[in-house]
């Protein structure tokens, strides 16, 4: 699974109107086959459903426990004979009772039942949209990880209770249906409709069922012995066609490297024209559902950004078919052998099958930091944690299961060698696949493959949270030898952060022409020597899990040299240099100082991060007296590189120039730069449709950040009009980008009514709080039984609360105490916990940070406050 870009926080998993508080059903009965008929009714949004389940059972017993939520259960039966069925609304179980006890060995078990189709992703769900001529539609599609296949039909939905599953679909005339396995027959029923049964699957984990139809078309392309198919809403074939390539030269790349040739007869990539605040997209075996936006090149709506996001998300859910769906994990604890790997593999082969894009660059300038940025909180965890109920299994999808999961392989792939590496992993495939497995397995098969053991050292990154720091002494040479002390620290944004922990960190410096490596643990100082005198460079390449402090005068040397590092270490270093400033390790001063210092010929890559990096310090200082000189002195470092590449795209463009241009003109227009301001404000006068694609989300957030109100309704009247899902939907995302808080009033406003999708209206008080925190946390917070009906089921513990955690106020954590408090149980409010201490954390880094900012400025510190 994909995060959704919507999703403002780790969120904790609610399923049904209770929490569950068993998970883990009897071991006692196992299913080995499922045969699911079910019959929707999308006008109704029901539908109704009957199956035969083939089950073993290894002990004699009168009761059979499986999952079941929001279902309205019928007859039940055993081998024919009748059952008596209670539902624990609170457990989500099933529990058939029977009036002698059954044998051992295997027994059918038949369930009818009726459910409801859910308006948003949980469960069978539907996506409603408007076709080019504005005529309503709705397409049906399932969403089952990580509980909700118990919504569709009572099932042992854990991921270690595999089996196979035969599926059969009542499909309207007109709508096509389409599932995990080709179409195995077609009938037709007495009222009209088909009856399509889809083939059997292989051996796999419930929540990896798919079930979807609509008025949809298909374009397929054949990879060996595999068909992979796009299916996309009826008009949009065309634009799945640059995806399609992209899979067809991934499945190639994967077949490869994994060693095991994916196994499924066809693999669709089926884009849904809506969203979610939990995921972008689902990696369902062989039917990978995704949302529009992370599937459809729009030639009138996609940037460069987004073209290379689309290859990635591809390349994630991709990976999954082999791991998670070959070989799943066990239980949620190992979540991260299914999101930590598919993460490192779609930059790994994103990376490989696209050099110019620099991903393994990107991803130490964006991922790297997104984990660091997670896992220096007091609120950090282990990789691997304990899951104990179904309210606990959302908290492992986050930054630490996804981009530290990520950081973690690649540095463990650099250890061992990525030749090495790759043979552990098709090692571990060959001997589970179809299986389950653990974290300690995947350690084994690495061990045996390369000859050095793992675990010893993974297991300091993945079996306790927070991040490594190395301290470095100045570098000497002396005798033709580059002499460098080391220690090892951790590195923690707050001091209840900062606990002593000890890693086994592989620590690699160059110097010259030389490597060095050296395994560095707890604080005491050790020296590396590396042959050569040349510039000592730590962690070169970035494929280390760990922040490095540099001595004042090694700082100097990298600053003052930073050209000749490569791009990786740039970028490295820049998020480094921040990193421990907000720490408090260094001062503001020396990151300020370092992107002074940057030249101005460095890759777009390096300016694409100065500038993040001056908008995240911006939204910091939201409020302070000093933001209007520092957005002016933030303008004029940026705005020669804008001026270079110009407000329009350009043929000769390449893909790192493209992706600078967006930022940029994003970036200048929130700092308030005129000439961007005016430059969006014409490029807007006209049709929306006449926006280059490169730069169409950049113009549309800076047209609406600095809205009058009458922009804004002019904005709104478009989105109204408008018929294309995605098109719409971006208009009423910029609808809450508006900077003006009476503007940002009324877009809360809008959310509270029909006009958008339910998703959509989700996504506004998102979009408004990104810039006013208090405004949609204070506004949802006293409306939260209507917010909490169209926010999805999985999300809402999380997502009142996460609309506060861009603030820098302390008041607006003490309100989120009081209504997590009031309004969430015990058990659900590690969100809210999340937002107070990231309110707080914001609130003293302001402080902190003044002087240094107003001093950059050119404001005096006393005005800064």
């Amino acid at each position: 699974m994909r995060r959704s870009r919507l999703a403002l926080l780790p969120m904790l998993l609610t399923i049904g109107a209770a929490p569950a508080e068993k998970v883990v059903l009897p071991a006692n009965v196992t299913p080995l086959h499922y045969d699911i008929r079910v019959v929707p009714d999308a006008a109704r949004l029901s539908f109704t459903g009957s199956e035969d389940i083939t089950i073993a059972v290894t002990a004699p017993t009168r009761t059979i426990v499986l999952n079941a939520a929001d279902l309205t259960v019928g007859a039940v039966t055993l081998d024919g004979r009748p059952g008596q069925a209670s539902l624990d609304a609170a457990a989500q179980t099933l529990t058939v009772s029977l009036p002698a006890p059954v044998s051992t060995g295997r027994h059918t078990l038949s369930i009818a039942w009726r459910g409801t189709i859910n308006r948003s992703a949980a469960g069978l769900f539907a996506v409603d949209y408007q076709d080019r001529d504005g005529k309503a539609e709705r397409l049906l599609v399932t969403q089952f990880e990580a509980a909700d296949g118990r919504r569709f039909a009572p099932m042992w939905d854990e991921p270690a209770r595999k089996a196979t599953f035969r599926l059969t679909a009542a499909t309207p005339d007109g709508d096509t249906a389409f599932s995990n396995m080709p179409v195995e027959s077609r009938a037709k029923a007495a009222d009209g409709r088909t009856l399509v049964t889809f083939a059997t699957t292989p051996k796999m984990s419930s929540y990896l069922l798919f079930l979807g139809m609509g008025d949809v078309e298909r374009r397929t392309k054949r990879v060996g012995a595999t068909e992979i198919g796009i299916i996309t809403r009826r008009g949009a074939i065309d634009q799945g066609d640059y995806a399609l390539e992209s899979a067809a030269r991934l499945l190639t790349y994967y077949n490869d490297y994994f060693g095991t040739p994916y196994p499924l007869p066809k693999l669709d990539m089926i884009a849904a024209p809506g969203s979610s605040q939990f995921f972008s997209a689902m990696e369902n075996w062989g039917a990978i559902l995704y949302f529009d936006k992370a599937l459809l090149v729009d030639p009138k709506l996609t940037s460069e950004n987004e073209r290379q996001r689309i290859f990635t998300v591809v390349a994630h859910e991709m990976a999954h078919q082999w791991f998670g769906d070959l070989v799943t994990m066990a239980w949620w604890d190992d979540l991260w052998l299914n999101e930590g790997f598919a993460s490192w593999m779609e930059g790994k082969a994103s990376n490989d099958l696209n050099p110019g894009w620099n991903k393994a660059a990107q991803d130490v300038a964006f991922e790297r930091e997104r984990a660091f940025a997670a896992d220096a909180q007091p609120s950090t965890h282990a990789i691997v944690q304990k899951i104990a109920t179904v309210d606990q299994i959302s908290q492992a999808f986050d930054s630490i299961t996804y981009a530290k999961g990520q950081a973690v392989i690649g540095m463990i792939e650099a250890a061992l060698g990525p030749d090495r590496f790759r043979d552990g992993v098709r090692r571990y495939m060959a001997k589970y696949k179809y299986g389950n497995t653990r974290t300690d397995r995947l350690w084994a098969e690495l061990a045996a493959a390369s000859g050095r053991p793992v675990k010893p050292f993974a297991d300091t990154f993945t079996l306790q949270g927070g991040v490594p720091l190395i301290r470095g002494g100045e570098p000497t040479c002396v005798g033709g030898a580059t002499r460098l002390t080391v220690s090892q620290d951790r590195f923690g944004l707050d001091p209840a952060a900062r606990t002593r922990r000890r890693w086994i960190v592989p620590v690699t410096v160059t110097g010259g022409n030389a490597v060095a490596r050296e395994d560095v643990s707890g604080p005491a100082a050790r020296p590396i020597t590396v042959q050569g005198c040349g510039l000592a460079v730590v962690n070169p390449g970035q494929q280390g899990y760990y922040r490095f402090l540099p001595a004042a005068g090694h700082f100097a040397m990298l600053r003052d040299r930073f050209a000749g590092l490569v791009l990786a270490d740039q970028v490295g270093f820049m998020g480094d240099t921040l990193g421990l400033a907000n720490g408090g390790y260094a001062g503001m001063d020396r990151y300020l100082g370092l992107i002074d210092h940057i030249p101005a010929t460095a890759d777009p890559l390096v300016w694409r991060v100065v500038a993040s990096q001056l908008a995240s310090i911006d939204l910091l200082l939201k409020g302070d007296t000093v933001q209007p000189a520092f957005r002016a002195r933030a303008a004029a470092l940026l705005a020669p590189h804008y001026d270079r590449l110009g407000f329009a795209p350009k043929r000769a463009d390449t893909p790192a120039e493209s992706q600078l241009r967006e930022v940029l003109i994003a970036t200048l227009g929130r700092f308030g730069y005129a000439p961007v301001v005016a430059s969006a404000r014409a490029a807007t006068a006209g049709r929306l449709d006449d926006l280059p694609a490169a730069t169409r989300d950049a113009i549309l957030a800076v047209y609406a950040r600095n809205a009058t109100p009458a922009d804004w309704e002019r904005l709104h009247a478009m989105a109204l009009a408008e018929r294309n899902p995605l098109a719409r939907r971006a208009l009423y995302g910029a609808l809450a980008d508006a900077d003006d808080p009476a503007l940002a009033q009324k877009a809360l406003a809008l959310a509270m009514t029909e006009e958008a999708t339910l998703p959509d209206r989700a996504a506004i008080l998102a979009g408004v709080a990104a810039e006013h925190p208090a405004l949609a946390f204070d506004f949802a917070s006293a409306r939260a039984g209507a917010v909490n009906g169209f926010v999805e089921t999985s999300s809402r513990p999380g997502f009142i609360v996460g609309l506060a955690r861009a603030s820098n106020d302390p008041a607006l954590a003490g309100r989120v105490d009081a209504y997590a408090n009031r309004a969430l149980p015990a058990g659900s409010r590690q969100g809210a916990m999340n937002a107070i201490s990231a309110i707080r954390y914001r609130a003293a880094l302001r402080q902190r940070q003044a002087q240094a900012i107003a001093a950059w400025a050119g404001t005096p510190a006393a005005a800064a406050r």
